[in-house]
């Protein structure tokens, strides 16, 4: 099983959050950095199942900037029906 951690307290905007998927998913070097992209990867490319720990993501920590990075893997996680399960910390 795969298991990817992202600190949105140390995540400064959406691309950091694309960069970190990569590296962490083994993602292909021409990713997108954006929302197509990563629904594209999450369903379709990234090796499953997955556990995604989102620290600092809950409606404190949620930012305009990650709040439509974090509505997609919500949904993500809901068409995967548990081959996608995100940790919220």
């Amino acid at each position: 099983m795969l298991t990817l951690r992202f600190d949105f307290k140390r995540l400064n905007d959406r691309q950091a959050f694309y960069q970190a998927l990569v590296q962490q998913s083994g993602g292909p070097a021409g990713f997108g950095d954006n929302l197509d992209a990563l629904w594209d990867w999450l369903t379709g490319g990234m090796t499953l199942p997955a556990t995604l720990h989102l620290l600092h993501a809950g409606p404190a920590g949620e930012s305009a900037e990650f709040a439509p990075v974090l509505a997609l893997l919500k949904e993500a996680a809901q068409q995967l029906e548990g081959e996608l399960r995100l940790v919220w910390q």
